[in-house]
């Protein structure tokens, strides 16, 4: 389920009167958008007819709309993402989900029902929030804006590179390595037989990847390498690295960026980007709730329960 990156305050443990919040009067409002209490106690697996609800459980599942709901409104602000939260935009998500991804969303919607939520409501909020963060996220990637920033003022994470290395505890060992390579021994089977990281097969990292996410000392030195047999190892926390670079690819001109983001762009970097815009869209949104229900509190998007 979705979680803001900020600390969430503990909620006191009281009851609302089920009375109080199964009126059609609203419970909270984002901007110009109504929550009514309808909408809270499916989400929360509460019966209103019960005359006692769980206020805390009441207060958690309205948080979530109410978050919901702000990125709802910051996407069409933002990006002209309309109709995010409809039927038919599921529809279609859920549609162009590969298999593996399908199994994803239907293991998070049942883990909803199974702490007693409602299926349909568990349903709409969980496919919702995952379109709202693929949408959000393609569009960050498709952004002039944002491609320019990083064009101009990182380009070293544009870089992208298949490199592959045999981790050693000694300069000497690396250099052994070298000997065995420059004889002509195929670098996965040394890798194999001497590499301290048994986690890459033949030595072999994640390809195509930035250098820059493959650790500081270690992606700092890779990003300076041509492609090829690098002749001397370089020495981090972890030992020492023979590596070799099959290849390097960044964009030669911005136009070029602009039309293949998807090839330069790491997926890390539109992750953070979109940690940004989640933070930026809640500081935005206006956010009253109902003061018998509580006070909404922004340093930790949640609701603070009012006074016993």
């Amino acid at each position: 389920m979705f979680t803001t990156k900020r600390a969430v305050i503990l909620l006191a443990a009281i009851a609302l009167g089920a009375t109080a919040c199964s009126n059609p009067n609203s419970v909270a409002t984002v901007n110009d958008i109504v929550i009514d209490s309808d909408a809270v106690y499916p989400l929360a697996g509460l019966d209103a007819s019960a005359g006692k609800v769980s206020a805390d459980e009441f207060r958690s599942s309205l948080r979530l709309l109410i978050i919901q709901n702000s990125l709802l409104e910051a996407a069409e602000d933002d990006y002209g993402l309309t109709d995010l939260g409809t039927d038919a935009a599921r529809e279609a998500y859920l549609q162009g989900l590969s298999a593996q991804e399908f199994d994803a969303v239907q293991q998070a919607i049942n883990a909803g029902v199974q702490q007693g939520r409602d299926p349909v409501a568990t349903a709409e909020y969980v496919v919702t929030q995952q379109l709202i963060g693929a949408t959000v996220r393609d569009a960050i990637l498709h952004d002039e804006t944002f491609l320019r920033s990083v064009y101009d003022e990182t380009p070293e994470l544009l870089v992208n590179m298949c490199v592959s290395h045999i981790l050693v505890e000694t300069e000497e060992e690396a250099l052994v390595v070298l000997d065995r390579l420059e004889a002509g021994e195929a670098f996965a089977a040394v890798a194999a037989d001497v590499s301290l990281d048994t986690q890459s097969p033949g030595g072999a990292l994640p390809c195509p990847t930035s250098p820059y996410l493959l650790g500081d000392e270690f992606g700092v030195a890779v990003s300076q390498l041509d492609v090829g047999l690098a002749q001397e190892p370089i020495e981090t926390q972890f030992g020492f690295h023979v590596i070799d670079v099959a290849s390097t690819d960044q964009p030669a001109s911005f136009d070029e960026l602009l039309a293949t983001p998807e090839r330069f762009v790491p997926p890390q970097i539109v992750d953070s980007e979109y940690g940004n815009w989640l933070d930026d869209a809640l500081e935005r949104a206006d956010i009253t709730v109902r003061s018998n229900v509580g006070t909404w509190f922004p340093a930790a998007d949640a609701i603070q329960a009012p006074p016993s």
